[in-house]
């Protein structure tokens, strides 16, 4: 009786042991970038913001209250790097002398992300004029593929406190793949 007892702690002990050793391994696994995907798509999380996005034919700039169109139509490329950092480019013509857009994103629960950008702008003789900066928070659809944003954006004199403009702007982008 003693010896079928033990057994069965035994098999007990060892289907527990069996059952975390392969739960930790499946959970590990998933590191690798296919079976990261499979694994979010399937828990409803998305995919990671990590990638290049375009948006095309989006206004520069909308309405703060209503939404509407308010400035040119413009394409915008986003670079969101792993580990938090990104690069923002766009095609707005009438602001040719500015940098590349440099900031920071993060996540913020589920398929939502928030990030903060900015440029720094010039005269035409390259004199600096002022920063433009602005923040942002995403939505990544549910396949991944596209997101939808809502930012708002200042422009800032060059003692960097006086606020020349600000604005809103919103878009949908699309994952760069091949």
């Amino acid at each position: 009786m003693k010896r079928k007892k033990m057994i069965q702690i035994f098999a007990i002990a060892f289907a527990i042991i069996v059952t975390l050793v392969f739960s930790w391994a499946a959970t590990y696994g998933q590191n690798s970038p296919d079976a990261k995907k499979t694994a979010l798509i399937s828990d409803d999380q998305g995919f990671d913001l990590v990638g290049v996005w375009e948006a095309v034919g989006v206004p520069s700039e909308n309405d703060c209250t209503s939404g509407e169109p308010a400035g040119p139509i413009v394409n915008v490329t986003y670079t969101f790097n792993q580990g938090g950092t990104m690069y923002a480019e766009d095609t707005l013509s009438i602001d040719r002398f500015r940098t590349t857009g440099s900031g920071i994103w993060k996540r913020t629960g589920g398929r939502n992300y928030t990030y903060r950008f900015f440029h720094y702008a010039f005269y035409p003789d390259g004199t600096f004029f002022a920063t433009v900066k602005g923040r942002s928070n995403l939505a990544l659809s549910r396949d991944g593929n596209s997101l939808s944003e809502r930012g708002t954006f200042q422009l800032l004199g060059a003692d960097g406190t006086t606020v020349l403009y600000a604005g809103c702007f919103n878009g949908t982008s699309r994952r760069i793949t091949f």
